[in-house]
């Protein structure tokens, strides 16, 4: 039995190899429905698809489900993706199928109810191809004008979803016209009318339209009954005036739908979009644009199914590596993504093409058991570098048969590899060729050898032959011809060649033998023996070479290498690392710190590229270069840049401009500079060393290139720094740099300017500091603009926080101020602050567990390497008797227990000092109130505590407090009673002095009485004296006895003085009576004196009563004056009342009469004995009766006169 009888169907019987979208005969539709083989794979992803799928046909209004309308389709050459597609394009359109031989026809989904297996989906197909759907499938490169448009996919887009519809696919223009004509109901006429004009049918001439200007016009004019003006004038800018966005492409698709109804469903199936992509990262957002929009708009009735290979950099080509970040977002955008892989490659290969008759199954079932273990030994490599796998049994044996099982995976690798390296024309790089051609192509070639036979893997060649590039395919086109090689070497070289860029097996010559095998039952060592002299004859040839125990297949020596440097691979670091080195030390000319122009120091900085440090990167500033290779470079867009200017401090951007050419220059450049690297090239040939020379003096050409390029990008590129984008003149890239770093250190440190004076030695400024022999030289030196007053203030404000309780190094200090917001340099200006303060005695220094003095300090504090050494405010500690001496102290000034530990010993004292001046200066504000005790102790005790709190050293602290001892007891002591007086007495004092400010009207008559007179005394004794603290408890007894003497005095006085008052009421109360007053003058009269009189009942004060006793006579001279003339008005108007009316007469009027004035009233008249003068003692009759006599004349006088008269 042949090998060609063993199938079910020819071997040699025409099969699709190779899916194309386009292809649409009745015999390939037909070929691919029912020889397709649902894998276990592919019937999982049918089942992942078709869920997704009905998810959005049961939930058409939840969106979230309704936008998982996208799918993606990865996968290897040769794994099936486009035969994938072309399945669920005929499924999804239920499409018929017509066997041209037998005349049956089939819908798709019935080819499937034998494939799957699953009833669950196989139900679920069947509901999906029951609803109304149109499906384009199509290849987009193949469809597309040109990859170079902005919108070349969305042209594909629409031209596809015209075609589907019957309108022009070529002109869209032409395709929305033909649209509007339909919704008008008018395009029926349109093409009546065309017909008419042109003597043609409008679909064959349509895509000539634009030399049917006079026709179109017709048609239009007919239609739309418009004129021929304006018929065209649409012509003549249709096709310039006709736009569409993705959004209106999204509209028309969802307009169609919505006409076709809630079922229909349109299905957009792309082939190869991921080659068309490539690396064009706006036709990767163009796609993702449009499957999102049909998403929302659509509410998954329309579908975008595309398919790509899945190993990126193949499907990117030359791209730049990092544009991966790109390719893998768009591919997130399809939440159905299906990643076919070519593991079940012998399954499908075995069912299509190797079906065995049962009679071949027989056969090879018997060879498999005479001779199965020989044929897995003749079989097996000798490294097991890679496990492929053996042969399991005689099923597996025949179901393979005449292959091998590892050929299934190794001509995959094989064949992936070639196709990278380049060593294959267009074609096979597009997949021209599939494995299953190859195998096909195998299996015809040993069809008529016997069932012993094995196909060895030099008659895969001839598949691929005819796609090789000539630069490869001529080394072995001239062994054909070369006699000095016998038609076994032929065979050898084509092996050599398929193995030479798959790493899965090593060439040498057991293996070689083991790829070769012919037979089942062939002698290996013979084969072996065959082999190695092939190989030395090809050798002698110059067709291959050899490399310890491996063989190589040599191609034209140039085209060999420049095919491996492409295949070289390298990785985006590596680029960025060339792209480091060149732009840093070369275009940058290896700047590590920068000038400032206005304080003439330097400044180091850190330099990133796209985040990486290149090399050191321990400064404060920073400067990253953003350059073309960078993976984030297109998504860091001017916002992002400002805000990443912004991040941490002194941070400076330089995005380079973009260039596509210097990507493809650096990474040309770095693959050659690996390869050349490369060991293996240490042993090459005298003619591949010159030419490895010949591509190091090219890539020395390459690199100036780049490096100028690169000077270019940077000097066209933005800049950005602490959140601001800067504007520069185009200037070359050093001038740049030193522009955005003079700029990075002005505005990152803030605080550089408070160093207004910078020395030209400071080393020598410290010493002359540190040399000062007087006060007033130290103190000069922290004042005016030479001292730097703010930047002392700084670091005052520094080490009052910093070294007030713990140490602090110098060094720390230094590297403080160094950084931002300060920025102090050189290191030495921040030392000079140091001393300036050490000598101002602030702070002091310690060295090695000693105080510096100025004069050992001086070398210390100029010289870097010792400032490690030398500690601010080191603490001393005290002993233990010197705490407990302490603490016996504090219990006596305090009558409380400290804590014995230093720290805690001194915070206690610390805290109740604070305590206790806290409560002094409470007491403080009473005591400088006059006539309070105290206020020098106070402020005695307050001095001191301050002075104590002021020393922050502990161990001076407490020596501070114990070399006064004495001094802090008596003080103790002192304010003791100043602060009880002042908690307990200070309200009895107050009532005293209050006290003895009453007594003072009634001092006179209280010193007259001996009770009053002697308490008196006492009290201002106690007010006067410094400390008053003991007799405090006498001045309540006191107080009484004066207050009791106060109010017997008082009361005799007030007791005649009040009946003086209720007098002068009785006479303002009955005078209203008889001058018969209104009720409200009564009221008036007498509220003052009742108010006299209730003001006078509280009073203690004898001055004060005789006053109001004196004051109510006046009121009642004022409350007679308003009663009298209240009289005098009252009569005269009785008096206008009493006169008759006139009686008219000889029709005159007589004037009105006038009425008698109202008599006037007369003031009261007050006779002043004290006026009457005389004598100031009256001693005799005689002086009596003169006083009288006088005192009658004036009485007599007022009444004379008619006045009323008050005797006071």
């Amino acid at each position: 039995m042949k090998i060609k009888e063993l199938f079910v169907k020819q071997i040699d019987r025409p099969i699709n190899g190779v899916i194309k979208a386009d292809q649409h005969d009745d015999e390939s539709i037909w070929q691919e429905l029912d020889e397709y083989v649902t894998t276990k794979q592919v019937t999982e992803y049918l089942r992942r698809f078709f869920d997704a799928y009905l998810a959005t046909v049961d939930h058409p209004n939840d969106p979230a489900i309704s936008a998982r309308m996208g799918v993606w389709v990865s996968g290897f050459f040769g794994s099936g993706k486009s035969h994938f597609i072309k399945i669920l394009s005929y499924l999804l359109s239920n499409l018929e199928a017509s066997n041209p031989a037998s005349g049956e026809r089939r819908h798709a989904a019935q080819f499937f109810e034998s494939k799957i297996k699953d009833p669950m989906l196989l139900g679920d197909v069947r509901r999906a191809v029951a609803g109304k759907t149109d499906v384009i499938l199509f290849n987009i490169d193949s469809k597309a004008d040109a990859k170079t448009d902005r919108d070349a996919i969305l042209q594909v887009f629409l031209r596809v979803f015209n075609e589907m519809q019957g309108l022009s696919g070529d002109a869209p223009h032409v395709a929305h016209m033909e649209r509007h004509l339909i919704s008008k109901g008018s395009f029926e006429v349109f093409k009546d009318a065309f017909k008419a004009s042109n003597g043609n049918d409008w679909a064959d001439e349509r895509d000539a339209v634009d030399f049917l200007r006079d026709d179109v016009i017709a048609g239009l004019s007919a239609a739309l009954k418009m004129s021929a003006e304006s018929a065209g004038k649409w012509f003549d800018d249709a096709r310039d005036g006709y736009r569409i966005n993705i959004e209106g492409f999204a509209e028309l698709v969802r307009d169609y739908l919505d006409a076709k109804g809630p079922g229909h469903r349109v299905i957009f199936l792309v082939d190869e979009v991921g080659q068309f992509i490539g690396k064009n990262t706006q036709l990767m957002l163009n796609l993702q644009t449009i499957t999102e929009e049909l998403g929302v708009r659509c509410k998954g009735r329309a579908w975008v199914i595309v398919t790509s290979q899945e190993d990126i950099d193949a499907t990117l080509g030359e791209a730049n590596q990092s544009r991966t970040n790109d390719f893998s977002k768009i591919t997130a955008r399809f939440h159905t993504r299906l990643s076919l892989s070519s593991s079940n490659t012998d399954e499908v290969i075995s069912q299509r093409l190797l079906q065995k008759t049962p009679a071949a199954k027989e056969a090879l079932t018997a060879v498999w058991k005479a001779k199965g273990d020989i044929i897995n030994n003749q079989l097996s490599f000798a490294d097991h570098a890679t496990a492929f796998p053996r042969i399991k049994d005689a099923d597996d044996y025949a179901a393979q048969y005449p292959f091998a099982p590892y050929q299934f995976q190794l001509l995959q690798k094989v064949f992936e590899s070639i196709r990278k390296v380049g060593a294959t024309g267009r074609h096979l790089a597009r997949g021209e060729r599939s494995m299953l051609d190859a195998f096909q192509t195998a299996a015809v070639g040993n069809g008529d050898k016997g069932i012993d036979a094995l196909v060895p893997l030099y008659d895969f060649y001839p598949s691929i032959e005819s796609f090789l590039d000539s630069s490869v395919k001529r080394a072995i086109d001239q062994a054909n011809e070369n006699p000095a090689l016998e038609p076994w070497d032929r065979k050898l070289l084509r092996a050599l060649f398929l193995m030479r860029y798959a790493d899965a097996v090593k060439a040498t010559v057991d293996n070689l033998a083991t790829l070769c095998l012919d037979r089942v039952d062939a002698d290996k060592l013979a084969l072996k023996r065959q082999i190695q002299e092939s190989l030395a004859r090809l050798e002698r040839q110059n067709l291959v070479s050899r490399n310890g125990d491996l063989w190589f297949f040599l191609t034209n020596e140039e085209r060999d290498v420049s095919q491996e440097i492409k295949s070289v691979d390298i990785s985006s670091a590596e680029v960025s690392r060339l792209v480091s080195e060149l732009v840093f030390d070369e275009v940058l000319s290896g700047q590590t710190k920068v000038r400032h122009r206005e304080t003439k120091t330097d400044y180091e900085f850190n330099r990133l590229l796209d985040g990486a440090p290149w090399r050191q990167a321990n400064q404060q500033l920073t400067l990253e270069v953003l350059s073309p290779v960078g993976g984030d470079y297109e998504l860091l867009t001017e916002p992002k840049c400002i805000g990443r200017s912004a991040e941490g401090a002194g941070r400076a951007i330089l995005r380079m401009v973009n260039d596509a050419r210097v990507d493809v220059e650096l990474r040309t450049y770095v693959q050659i500079e690996k390869y050349i690297a490369n060991p293996k090239n240490d042993a090459a040939s005298p003619s591949l060393k010159r030419i490895l020379l010949d591509r190091k003096d090219e890539n020395r050409e390459r690199k100036a290139r780049i490096l100028a390029q690169l000077a270019d990008l940077i000097s066209r590129g933005d800049y950005y720094a602490l959140g601001q984008k800067l504007s520069f003149k185009p200037l070359g890239p050093t001038v740049i740099l030193d522009e955005v770093l003079n700029y990075l250190v002005s505005n990152t440190y803030s605080k550089l300017g408070y160093i207004k004076v910078r020395q030209a030695d400071p080393a020598a400024e410290i010493r002359e500091v540190l040399s000062a022999d007087t006060n007033s030289q130290q103190k000069m030196a922290l004042d005016g603009e030479d001292g730097n007053a703010l930047a002392i203030t700084e670091m005052r404000q520094y080490l009052t926080v910093a070294a007030g309780t713990s140490r602090v190094l110098l060094s720390d200090v230094v590297d403080r101020f160094a950084g931002a917001p300060w920025g102090w340099r050189p290191e030495l200006e921040t030392v000079l602050l140091i001393a300036r303060l050490f000598m101002a005695g602030e702070i002091k220094l310690v060295m090695e567990g000693s105080d510096l003095d100025p004069k050992s300090a001086a070398e210390p504090l100029t010289k870097a390497a010792r400032f490690k050494q030398v500690s601010i405010l080191k603490r001393k500690t005290a002993d233990a008797g010197t705490r407990t001496k302490a603490r016996d102290l504090h219990r006596e000034i305090f009558s409380l227990q400290p804590r014995d530990d230093e720290d805690g010993l001194v915070a206690d004292y610390r805290d109740n000092l604070a305590k206790r001046k806290s409560e002094l200066e409470r007491a403080k504000v009473k005591a400088e109130q006059k006539d309070y005790p105290g206020a020098a102790e106070i402020a005695k005790a307050l001095q001191a505590i301050d002075r104590q709190l002021a020393i922050r050293d502990s161990f001076e602290f407490l020596n501070a407090m114990l070399s006064n001892r004495d001094a802090w007891l008596d003080l103790a002591e002192d304010t003791h009673d100043v602060l009880s007086f002042y908690r307990t007495q200070a309200p009895v004092w107050a009532r005293m002095l209050d006290g003895i400010a009453s007594f003072a009207d009634n001092r006179e008559a209280l010193a007259k009485e001996a009770a009053s007179a002697q308490a008196l005394t006492d009290l201002e004794a106690i007010r006067t004296n410094h400390t008053p603290y003991a007799q405090v408890n006498r001045i309540e007894a006191l107080l009484a006895a004066v207050e009791k003497s106060n109010e017997a005095l008082a009361g005799t006085r007030r007791e005649k003085a009040l009946l003086s008052i209720e007098g002068k009421i009785d006479e303002a109360t009955q005078a209203p009576d008889q001058a018969q007053a209104a009720p409200t003058l009564r009221t008036s009269v007498l509220q003052p004196l009742q108010s006299l009189k209730a003001q006078l009942a509280a009073l203690v004060s004898i001055p004060r009563i005789l006053f109001l006793q004196g004051r109510a006579g006046e009121l009642l001279d004022e409350a007679m004056d308003k009663i009298a003339a209240a009289a005098a008005a009252a009569k005269a108007k009785a008096v206008i009342k009493a006169v008759p009316n006139p009686t008219p007469g000889n029709g005159a009027t007589p004037p009105p009469p006038v009425p008698p004035a109202p008599p006037a009233a007369k003031p009261i008249r007050v006779v002043r004995v004290a006026d009457l003068g005389g004598k100031t003692y009256l001693e005799t009759e005689q002086d009596v009766d003169a006083y009288v006599a006088k005192l009658r004349a004036e009485l007599m006088l007022a009444i004379t006169a008619g006045h009323p008269t008050r005797v006071q």
